[in-house]
């Protein structure tokens, strides 16, 4: 991968909260963390709220108010359930994860804040410490965007200070003061910090999207490659028979064009092999695929059609790349192999019988297509001409 192309996918990350300008790609970071982001939560999720609720042994020894150590334990219990809640929730909530936890943090405040506000005797120094484990797991164990964390930790923070003052535990001193302010910087590095790890997952996320094009797309041509299309075309076969659709391919090769290399050198051969691939692009349909098989070789899957429609199209292709002037070299012609996808398929049948029937076509004379409509075994699906649909 280039430095100018690590450079573009830096300039798509916002440089305030680390997460991508484009509410497209942040879509698309969402979905591809999604299961490991919840996984990974809900692990924590039910450590963290046990943990909270074994902190009920404590308050047993020190809590002499009856009264309020029932509410107390009323308080670490709701929490224990929340979390149990949440726990079962996301699995089958995956798209609404961000929702649900602002619901889990709004809700686990207000908790937090209750503790506080019963606790007897409480010792502001120490429950300062639970409002850092808090803000800590705000910002690098509930998933969230950035604004929202660092919004609700502010207001968690406020108010914990707002109910420390109303209970006579917060004065105005340099003793105080400085609780407030630790508490503040705690928010902002960790603020700092999610915003850097946010910035990194995501150009580690953009630059694996690159690696995966550039491993699946032909450098000189810019269409898709021999791996990509073993990939496309064992999900085409599994598509085709899962919704009983006909799937049909075409191989084709240029005839002679060694001739054109030879005669006028590799680059000239390149330039064709360029506006080749850019002319079928122009011709296939948008969910037809063409794929760079080796050399002068080509293939296109056609979903959704039947060998008579496939023989159609390698025809028009045909048609037009023999009309068309190619730089330097004369108008080139082409040997095609057709054929649908049969019962008995598996992908390297199906493309070995492409490969067989374009070999046909160079041995009877070259520039023409040969399909296999002679079998009985004509294609697993047909379309029926007089319906719209299949």
């Amino acid at each position: 991968m280039t430095i100018n192309a690590l450079n573009r996918n830096t300039k798509k990350i916002s440089t305030i909260t680390g997460e991508f300008i484009e509410p497209k790609l942040e879509n698309d970071f969402f979905s591809y963390m999604l299961e490991e982001t919840v996984q990974h939560f809900r692990r924590n999720l039910v450590m963290i709220s046990f943990l909270f609720l074994l902190f009920l042994i404590p308050d047993y020894y020190v809590i002499t108010d009856q009264a309020r150590l029932s509410i107390i334990f009323l308080i670490r219990l709701l929490f224990f359930l929340l979390s149990i809640l949440y726990f079962f929730r996301i699995q089958y909530m995956y798209r609404a994860l961000y929702v649900l936890s602002t619901f889990y943090e709004i809700i686990g405040a207000i908790l937090f804040w209750g503790l506080l506000f019963f606790y007897e005797q409480p010792n502001i120094v120490i429950h300062q410490q639970g409002l850092i484990v808090v803000t800590l797991a705000i910002f690098f164990i509930i998933p969230n965007r950035f604004f929202i964390k660092v919004l609700i930790a502010t207001l968690i923070a406020a108010g914990f200070f707002l109910i420390a003052f109303f209970r006579g535990l917060f004065s105005i001193s340099s003793y105080s003061w400085g609780l407030l302010v630790f508490s503040g910087l705690v928010i902002i590095f960790c603020a700092m910090t999610t915003r850097r790890i946010n910035r990194l997952q995501r150009i580690q996320f953009q630059n694996s999207i690159e690696l995966a094009r550039i491993s699946n797309t032909d450098a000189l041509t810019g269409t898709n490659n021999r791996l990509k299309y073993n990939e496309e075309l064992k999900e085409e076969i599994s598509r085709s028979r899962r919704y009983m659709i006909p799937l049909s391919g075409i191989m084709f090769d240029l005839d002679n064009f060694k001739e054109i290399n030879d005669k006028f050198g590799h680059l000239e051969g390149d330039k064709v092999l360029q506006k080749i691939t850019f002319l079928i692009q122009n011709i296939i349909r948008e969910n037809d695929q063409l794929f760079r098989w080796g050399g002068e070789e080509f293939i296109i899957l056609l979903p959704n059609t039947d060998l008579d429609s496939a023989v159609q199209m390698a025809q028009r292709i045909k048609d037009n790349l023999s009309n068309e002037q190619y730089f330097s070299a004369k108008s080139l012609t082409c040997s095609f192999g057709v054929t649908s996808l049969k019962n008995n398929d598996t992908e390297a049948s199906f493309t070995d019988r492409l490969d067989k029937l374009q070999y046909q076509a160079k041995n009877k004379g070259k520039d023409c297509i040969v399909n296999d409509s002679a079998d009985n075994n004509l294609s697993l699906f047909k379309i029926d001409k007089n319906k719209d649909k299949i």
